[in-house]
């Protein structure tokens, strides 16, 4: 098939996954994805051939692209209680590598009491013996997310009101999603986060804060909906291309 079917290109060695979709577009428009493919796409006019030499002269992004969905496909992954950890693991939070150091507490008599904290370059829990680092982890994780999300919803609703935009405080809702970083339900007011942006550095949540309440002033990605964002962060496109890793 011409479109959407699976091609490999073999480029200094290493075998390229790729997928041709024809559009009206200008430019022959590339895109890696974590599924390891490289997404093409390209005006009927341009020859297949044209495609295979851009994607050679791409390689080395493209490379470098896969090399960091692969680097980092565990360690961005959000805590859950069934897990096993150690002392000396390395976790991410907010964008930063921790060490994980486990202290047990004898005098800790049931999980209530258990806790984690940071302390400059590493996550201290604090278990009682036979406690469960994971269900820990997991609270941690969850509690931190919802004070600093709650904290972007105000201040992004804030960052409106200050240009002139009437918008309304949204009802936040955080979940962990893994198709996208958020979503906006207008007619309820209703603005939904996912919780795996605890992973990145605190200025991606805070951008897609800003898209979602964009959508309140334009409900749809037109030129005019990206004026909003920009109006409002400038530099959002840093944060777009760190979503994408």
């Amino acid at each position: 098939m011409e479109s959407n079917s699976i091609r490999t290109l073999l480029c200094g060695g290493r075998e390229i996954r790729w997928v041709l979709t024809r559009k009206k577009v200008k430019n022959v428009n590339l895109r890696v994805k974590p599924d390891g493919i490289v997404y093409i796409s390209a005006n009927t006019r341009v020859s297949v051939k044209f495609i295979e030499d851009f994607i050679r002269e791409k390689s080395e992004f493209i490379f470098s692209a896969l090399n960091g969905f692969s680097g980092r496909e565990n360690a961005l992954v959000l805590p859950k209680a069934s897990e096993d950890f150690s002392s000396g693991d390395t976790i991410c939070y907010f964008g930063k590598d921790y060490t994980l150091r486990i202290e047990i507490d004898e005098g800790i008599s049931y999980a209530a009491q258990e806790s984690a904290a940071v302390e400059k370059d590493e996550i201290v829990v604090t278990v009682r013996y036979g406690g469960r680092v994971g269900r820990v982890l997991e609270k941690f994780y969850a509690e931190e997310t919802r004070k600093l999300f709650e904290t972007l919803n105000r201040r992004t609703q804030l960052m409106f009101l200050a240009k002139g935009y009437d918008v309304g405080l949204a009802d936040l809702q955080i979940r962990e999603m893994r198709s996208q970083w958020g979503s906006c339900h207008i007619s309820d007011g209703k603005i939904v986060m996912n919780s795996r942006l605890a992973l990145y550095p605190e200025i991606c949540a805070a951008y897609v804060f800003v898209h979602e309440y964009a959508h309140f002033i334009v409900p749809n990605h037109s030129a005019a909906f990206y004026a909003v964002v920009s109006d409002i962060m400038p530099d959002y496109k840093i944060c777009v291309e760190m979503l994408k890793r």
